[in-house]
């Protein structure tokens, strides 16, 4: 499976909706945000980007998920990840 595959994004997708809830949403300009400030997390993913970007900004997710919050910090340089702190 390729990253830039929309499966790669579907799977990435279905197992971080485990640990957190993803919404498809009209996002423009903005990939992903990652919104902290409830009981369980939401990942709001812009329903518009390609996989690859989608691909990308989940595994930034993931880091943050493994790395705890701190991790924001060394997510790729680009300002389509934003976390909304709580």
């Amino acid at each position: 499976m390729v990253i830039s595959s929309p499966a790669a994004a579907e799977v990435l997708a279905g197992g971080l909706s485990y640990m957190l809830h993803v919404v498809y949403i009209s996002m423009p300009d903005t990939v992903a945000r990652l919104d902290t400030s409830r009981e369980r997390w939401v990942l709001y993913l812009d329903s518009d980007s390609p996989p690859e970007d989608l691909c990308w900004a989940m595994l930034d997710v993931l880091s943050v998920l493994v790395h705890g919050r701190c991790a924001t910090v060394y997510a790729r340089p680009v300002t389509y990840l934003r976390l909304v702190p709580d």
